[in-house]
């Protein structure tokens, strides 16, 4: 089954680099990394510990990338990223925040080669009722897909309570380097989507407990599945702070779930990770 869609060759090397006494450049490993593909380091919830964070993630061997989607957060990220050497900086546009698209836009192309990734943007219909509303909503997601298809970007997609609609708009868009994150969505849905056209779907910790998600695995093909954090959120106990560490959670229960060794899907999702995220690679 896995010939299904092409593999690529990870030329990655297992070490720390000291390139000064004051710099230690992290590298990714192909015998034990993973990617976080979608947290907010930038987020407030880790103003005051940030850097252990980080060091804890790194410690593990994980990499991460931030996803900045408020503009008076979209700079941080990008130097938070910049600081460090496992961190990677996405920015977007949360889609409650439709009306300042256009400044999002703006930022994005005068910053574009800071980034791995546009997003997370998409659609949000549980906090957006309004007809008009998600007009605009909509607007705004094609206009980012449309930015992402240029600079020839991943786009990293919110779809809370819109999951068909999302994808809808994707596929009329001819969307691709499509993630789906945090999908809340019918796993059938996702299945199509990750068999027909190509999208991956990420994974959180939060899949300890939650059956949406543990249906989610088993319908995503497995060479679109990736994992994520979206800390501090969905970490693997409700209401408590999640964080990149966390990671390693959501990759034993998606072996658990398809009856796989752990090694042989760390091996599978990073080798995923870095087909779409080929600016990391």
């Amino acid at each position: 089954m896995r010939e299904v869609f092409p593999t690529i060759q990870i030329g990655l090397i297992s070490r720390l680099e000291k390139l000064s006494q004051d710099k230690v450049v992290f590298v990714l490993s192909k015998d034990s990394g993973m990617i976080d593909t979608h947290c907010h380091l930038e987020n407030e919830a880790f103003d005051l510990d940030r850097e252990s964070v980080i060091e804890d993630a790194r410690d593990l061997g994980i990499s991460i990338i931030t996803s900045a989607i408020d503009k008076q957060l979209w700079n941080k990220g990008c130097e938070i990223a910049e600081a460090h050497s496992n961190v990677f900086a996405s920015v977007g546009l949360d889609p409650t925040q439709f009306s300042e698209c256009e400044l999002a836009i703006e930022w994005i192309r005068s910053n574009k080669e800071r980034l791995v990734a546009i997003g997370e943007s998409g659609l949000d219909h549980y906090l957006i009722r309004d007809h008009k509303e998600r007009e605009l909503q909509e607007s705004c997601f094609r206009s980012l897909i449309a930015l992402a298809k240029e600079f020839e970007l991943p786009i990293q997609v919110h779809s809370r309570s819109a999951g068909r609609k999302a994808l809808e708009v994707l596929k009329s868009c001819d969307a691709s380097d499509v993630h789906m994150h945090a999908f809340d969505g019918k796993s059938s849905l996702a299945r199509t989507a990750s068999r027909d056209l190509g999208f991956y779907f990420s994974i959180p910790p939060s899949v300890v407990r939650s059956p949406q998600k543990r249906k989610l695995v088993k319908a995503v093909h497995i060479e679109r599945i990736l994992i994520e954090t979206d800390s501090p959120v969905l970490g693997p106990d409700k209401g408590a702070r999640n964080v990149p560490a966390n990671l390693p959670i959501a990759l034993k229960e998606i072996a658990s779930i398809l009856r796989r060794e752990e090694e042989e899907i760390r091996e599978i999702v990073l080798e995923n990770t870095l087909r779409l995220y080929t600016k990391i690679n």
